[in-house]
């Protein structure tokens, strides 16, 4: 088709429909994403924590599982000359290995806090504000059967980009590989 008839040609209302067709998909390239996320899924609780440990049997492309730990103190550790309070805190891996908070957020291009109704607000506070300094993508994830989760759900809608509510955690598989974890 000559390029000025194409010119003429007016974008069609189903022209997004006619590309999902079996005759269009011949033009697909069918190969695997290529662009992995330096994710990191990190549980603000502990009832968030068996929620992610159970995600770990799962297949997935890369992400790291982790747990935040309140119990370890990080208070001697500061962001010096910043400008900003301290902001470290300490991980633990599904294994128990220990880690610190900006280290894993160092890298990292996708956050996603998961959360019950116990998870904690300082938590997702400072995980959240670490993500917004270094532009870093977060998503807030709570399950709550009960409804009870309006505290934590206050604390993670200024803390992700993103927050989504749940019954209960049978949608998270889903919503991880549409975050491509």
């Amino acid at each position: 088709m000559p390029l000025s008839e194409m010119q003429r040609r007016p974008t069609l209302l189903n022209s997004c429909a006619q590309a999902a067709t079996a005759a269009e998909a011949r033009f697909r390239m069918d190969y695997p994403d290529l662009a992995v996320r330096a994710s990191r899924i990190i549980a603000l609780d502990e009832g968030a924590a068996g929620i992610v440990s159970r995600l770990t049997s799962e297949q997935w492309q890369g992400g790291h599982f982790l747990i935040f730990d309140a119990t370890v103190s990080s208070n001697g550790l500061s962001s010096e000359g910043s400008g900003f309070p301290p902001v470290d805190a300490m991980l633990r891996t599904i294994d128990g290995s220990m880690l610190l908070l900006s280290e894993e957020l160092a890298y990292a291009d996708l956050v996603v806090m998961v959360a019950t109704k116990d998870a904690s607000a300082e938590a997702a506070s400072l995980i959240g504000d670490t993500c917004a300094r270094q532009m870093t993508m977060s998503a807030g994830l709570v399950v709550s059967a009960s409804g009870e989760a309006d505290e934590v759900v206050s604390a993670l809608r200024p803390n992700a980009m993103v927050s989504v509510i749940m019954k209960d955690e049978k949608g998270i598989p889903s919503i991880l590989t549409a975050l491509r974890v």
